[in-house]
């Protein structure tokens, strides 16, 4: 659960940080999430993502240009992830 909360915690700063948003609409996969995350002081594995993917019932790899897109989406369900 503690993983989540750092996925979520990222999340949170997508919308509020274009070049962030910019960055993650240039890859595709959980892994690169992951790794853009780490470099902005975010520790979550890919398979924490992949799971949320999973339970949105999001596809888990984002057609270029709509990796935000998929992130937002993640995010605004989380009240209901975190319940469950």
């Amino acid at each position: 659960m503690q993983d989540n909360q750092a996925v979520f915690d990222f999340l949170s700063h997508i919308q509020s940080d274009p070049g962030l948003r910019a960055k993650l609409n240039e890859v595709c996969t959980a892994d690169e999430v992951a790794a853009i995350a780490a470099e902005e002081g975010f520790r979550f594995t890919p398979a924490v993502l992949l799971e949320l993917f999973e339970r949105c019932n999001e596809a888990p790899l984002a057609r270029s240009g709509l990796m935000d897109e998929k992130l937002i989406r993640v995010y605004l369900q989380r009240e209901v992830l975190q319940a469950s």
